[in-house]
């Protein structure tokens, strides 16, 4: 990493040193450590190997603002919710928290589920919600990840008590307005599901009239023992905003995380996920499609940290790429040394439409145990030649044949959705991206 002196940097120091410091959501000392980092402006480059591929100039070179209220037309906003049209949304507009369009949280306890801000927490559950951001230690210890927790203004601390099973979905809905200027957000979300408990969270990020934005979120989670967790990520911004976001999961014994990521919007989105086993017997599964048009990149970094003996990873991430977008996956799975009886499994597939577009693939294993299966594997390549001539010789059109194998490419990955409107939500949304960029070829 190099210090970088930009307009970025310069606005950012203007928000470390600004006077309204209440505002912000984190106690001081945590976000000491994260006003450090940010002081000495060290951002990422192309030097740096886990952002070799990613390209911040955009970033760098613009000043963002904090959005004014803007007045929303709920028509737009209820069709984001059709996801999941059953859960308990929980909608953000421009970074800051919407009362009008979410749902309540005032007697949630009574289910098993809490569901709190984190701007307004004390006493013992802002030490909880605090002692799992402490607890959870990033590989990329990157700047973005201290642009959270050192000025972020909002967020939720979502809690299930033991022996809980959540029968509602939690939609957390990111909105972006449309503005002249650039619009920023950076929450923090802290999700902590106890003893053999379970629960379904989507994160959402979207923009309404292709409103321009960066947001740069925060994800701190803890699955415990026997518990389960299944995450779903739908990124569905304008193509005039930036997205870099940091995940962190933590999965106790024979706890079971699940993630689904879908990244189809936006100009630049970095989507960095790291899973760490702290106990024996844990699972994770790891899902994901990017699907780029245009001059789009898409980056998706996971990190699996296989700490502990008898646990399992399973990752499969597919890429579709067409005009001049670029796509990358950079998968690195760690198996400690005490980590015996290891099961990890990492794929990358990616379609390329055109002979302009572009993936760099980097599945890496790092193995210290003896006693271990694991496999990884990675492909770039062009529609089968033998499946569209089969087609074609059935009296299939070639558009729409190329059209078919290209849904069915990326339908392996969404099959797996198991709520029935949220898997017909992500199958629509691509199957219209994938109808715009065949028409585009044709």
């Amino acid at each position: 990493m190099e210090s970088s002196q930009n307009q970025f940097s310069e606005w950012l120091n203007k928000q470390i040193h600004s006077s309204n410091s209440g505002a912000f959501a984190l106690s001081p000392e945590l976000r000491a450590t994260s006003l450090s980092v940010l002081d000495a402006g060290v951002f990422p480059n192309r030097k740096n190997e886990e952002w070799r591929y990613t390209p911040l100039r955009e970033i760098l070179s613009q000043s963002p603002v904090l959005a004014d209220k803007t007045q929303i037309n709920p028509a737009l906003i209820a069709a984001f919710k059709e996801a999941v049209p059953n859960a308990l949304h929980l909608v953000f507009v421009d970074g800051e928290f919407s009362n009008e369009f979410s749902g309540s949280i005032s007697a949630l306890d009574k289910t098993g589920l809490t569901i709190e801000h984190i701007s307004t927490l004390h006493g013992e559950s802002r030490k909880r919600a605090e002692d799992t951001i402490r607890q959870s230690s990033l590989s990329d210890d990157n700047i973005f990840q201290h642009i959270s927790l050192g000025l972020s203004r909002s967020g939720l601390f979502i809690e299930i008590q033991k022996n809980h099973e959540v029968d509602r979905i939690v939609h957390i809905l990111h909105l972006s307005t449309k503005s002249e200027s650039r619009n920023f957000s950076n929450p923090v979300h802290v999700v902590r599901v106890s003893e053999n408990s379970h629960m379904q969270l989507l994160e959402q990020y979207a923009s309404i009239d292709a409103g321009k934005a960066l947001s740069v979120p925060a994800v701190y989670i803890e699955v415990a023992d026997g518990a389960g967790l299944d995450h779903f990520k739908i990124g569905l911004e304008s193509n005039q905003s930036d997205h870099v976001s940091n995940t962190v999961v933590q999965v106790a014994s024979s706890g079971v995380y699940k993630s689904h990521q879908y990244l189809l919007g936006s100009r630049l989105t970095r989507a960095n996920l790291e899973v760490i086993f702290s106990g024996a017997g844990a699972q994770a599964s790891l899902r994901g499609i990017y699907l780029g048009n245009a001059d789009q990149h898409l980056d998706i970094r996971t990190f699996m940290d296989h700490a502990f003996p008898h646990c399992s990873s399973d990752q499969h991430f597919r890429g579709i790429m067409n005009d001049q977008s670029r796509g990358v996956f950079n998968g690195m799975v760690l198996v400690r040394r005490d980590a015996q009886k290891t099961d990890a499994l990492q794929s990358n597939k990616n379609l390329l439409l055109s002979r302009e577009a572009r993936v760099d693939t980097k599945p890496q294993l790092e193995i210290y145990a003896d006693d271990v299966k694991c496999a990884h594997g990675a492909t770039v390549g062009e529609l089968d030649k033998d499946a569209l001539f089969y087609l074609q010789s059935r009296g299939i059109e070639k558009a729409e044949a190329k059209l078919m194998l290209t849904r069915a490419f990326a339908a392996e990955i969404t099959q797996e959705i198991e709520i029935e409107t949220l898997r017909s939500y992500v199958q629509d949304r691509i199957s219209n991206l994938l109808d715009g960029v065949h028409a585009s070829n044709v």
